[in-house]
């Protein structure tokens, strides 16, 4: 049964689609349209993938696709962040730099929301037993009470990740070599202490610094590979063999090669490719929200065997209330976040002029 759904998902990638000619390629294949469709199909990959424990029938191309994903259907969540985050840098200068920990703890708030959401659910819905200790170990991402964890800490932290390695320095090339080290030592800590030797929670971070590097280096980078089919499809021919030198390893590192490497062919891929679908750019828009909510959905389903004697319409209900709920949660807090950007920016502001004024001091001292 499954099957259906990704031949469904297939169609809705195909439908209004376009694909370049002999030696054409898409110049805004990086836009917010094209990228957040791309995470549309992702999203949906990502709710299939968390449904597999929770009884459905395991198809063999459900198996096959699967398997072969894995943890890489969050590595273009992570390389469109970086690349967005730079791009905005580079534009905006300070301006953006200044209030990136304002996204972050907005990103934050809505964790907390819907891990309350995910509390109410266990105890009044399900009738689990989430003791205190639990639910307060979950609101700092060290344990999880059915929700995911490990994505919302890492799109979170590497929002701090990111203001620390830009706001100090002159250079922001540098700062792709700041956010590099912070990833090397976010793995580290994170692998080793706190979710020990749990490999996704690290596998596809490598991922934000590329989107970064891509943002520095994309004239350059277009130049080369968009020059003509030849050296385009040399270069993906490349790409793929690496990634299957690496495909059956086992290694950490990889691993994370691979998911890199999947990531940036997703990309090469959408300069010849664009999918133009409005519902999938509907799922991109909400894909934070789908993600951290999906799971509530599939635990009442599984548990209360809601339409348990019809797989599609189980799983179409499931679908369309994930999507429904996270789409009505983001209509929602927008109101919050508004309220809670305004006054974080008013506060941030006050600091920025102190801040600023120091910098001149350093500058005039210097000169």
């Amino acid at each position: 049964m499954m099957d259906y759904f990704f031949f469904m998902l297939c169609l809705l990638s195909i439908i209004n689609s376009k694909i370049k000619g002999y030696d054409q390629f898409f110049i805004d294949y990086m836009n917010i349209e094209n990228t957040n469709c791309i995470r549309g199909i992702f999203v949906w990959l990502i709710i299939f993938l968390h449904k597999t424990p929770y009884g459905v029938e395991k198809n063999y191309l459900y198996k096959i696709i699967l398997k072969f994903l894995g943890q890489k259907v969050v590595s273009m969540f992570f390389y469109y962040s970086g690349f967005g985050i730079y791009e905005s840098i580079k534009k905006k200068g300070y301006n953006y730099i200044k209030f990136l920990p304002i996204k972050g703890i907005i990103l934050f708030i809505k964790f907390q929301i819907i891990l309350l959401i995910f509390l109410i659910t266990n105890i009044y819905i399900l009738n689990n037993k989430i003791t205190l200790k639990r639910y307060l170990l979950s609101c700092v991402f060290i344990s999880a009470i059915g929700n995911s964890n490990w994505f919302a800490f890492t799109i979170i932290i590497f929002y701090f990740y990111s203001y620390l390695s830009f706001i100090y320095i002159k250079n922001f090339n540098i700062g792709i070599f700041n956010i590099t080290i912070f990833c090397v030592f976010h793995s580290i800590i994170v692998y080793k202490y706190f979710y020990p030797r749990n490999i996704v929670a690290v596998d596809t971070v490598f991922c934000f610094p590329l989107g970064y590097l891509h943002s520095l280096i994309k004239i350059s980078f277009d130049d080369i590979v968009m020059k003509n089919d030849i050296r385009y499809f040399g270069i993906t021919s490349l790409l793929i063999l690496i990634y299957y030198k690496v495909f059956y390893s086992n290694n950490i590192l990889y691993i994370c090669e691979k998911n890199a490497i999947f990531a940036l062919l997703i990309v090469i891929i959408s300069m010849k490719v664009k999918i133009n679908n409005d519902f999938l750019n509907f799922l991109g828009n909400h894909s934070y929200s789908i993600y951290l909510l999906q799971k509530i959905v599939i635990l009442i389903v599984y548990k209360k065997q809601i339409f348990k004697n019809s797989d599609f319409i189980r799983i179409s209900f499931e679908l369309t209330s994930i999507f429904f709920i996270s789409a009505l949660f983001d209509k929602n807090i927008m109101y919050i976040e508004k309220m809670l950007k305004k006054k974080l920016n008013n506060l941030c502001y006050q600091k920025s002029i102190s801040f600023d004024s120091k910098r001149a001091t350093y500058n005039i001292l210097i000169k």
